[in-house]
Order: structure tokens, then sequence, then C-alpha cells
């Protein structure tokens, strides 16, 4: 999305430090903080992802490895079983970190 207009605003020094509180404990950028403020988007932090973060990438990281060696032809019908299993362990780790039940069922009110 292409941004081209500025907007500034002042405020109290206190407010400036409640902000910047803020700001710093959501984990993102000020002007994304603001942004989803302004427009009325619920700014959520979740502590505990970091490590899931770093799994999926190197999930993801094999994955990719393989489609490369499958188009090379240097591996046929890779067994994936065992990745699957490291994906779905996390998936699992990730929805019981947001605050789904540990019992695997999910739940549509």
């Amino acid at each position: 999305m292409n941004r081209t207009h500025k907007i500034s605003f002042r405020v109290s020094d206190y407010e400036h430090k409640l902000i910047q509180s803020k700001v710093k404990k959501s984990g993102i950028r000020m002007s994304d903080f603001c942004r989803h403020a302004v427009l009325g988007k619920e700014v959520r932090t979740v502590k505990g992802l970091d490590k899931c973060s770093y799994e999926l990438n190197k999930i993801g990281n094999n994955l990719n490895q393989l489609t490369v060696l499958c188009h090379q032809r240097a591996v046929q019908n890779p067994n994936l079983e065992e990745m699957q299993a490291q994906l779905s362990a996390v998936l699992e780790r990730i929805y019981i970190t947001l605050g789904g039940d540990d019992n695997g069922d999910c739940q549509t009110d």
C-alpha cells in the first residue's frame, strides 16, 4: 500500500510515555501501533510464539529444499510424515498459546 500522507499531532509528556510504553509492549512500530489504534484494530501481544515462529521457518525451509530436489528429479516421492508430525506439533502449540483448549477440539459459536 502506498502511504503518501503524513499525520502528526502533539501529546503531553505523560501521554508520550504512555504511548511509548504501549508501543514497546506491543512489539510493533509506532506508526503501525497508531494506525491500528485509530482504525479500531486490536493490538494484541502474544508471548511464547518466538520458538514456534523459528520452527515454522525451519519446516518451510526444509519443504522448499525438498521441492527443489523434486524438481531436479534428485528425490522422488519423499516421505513427508515426519515433517507433517512436526508441523502438527507446532500448530497445536500455537493453538494452545492463543487460548485454545489442549484437547484439540475446535469449538465454534
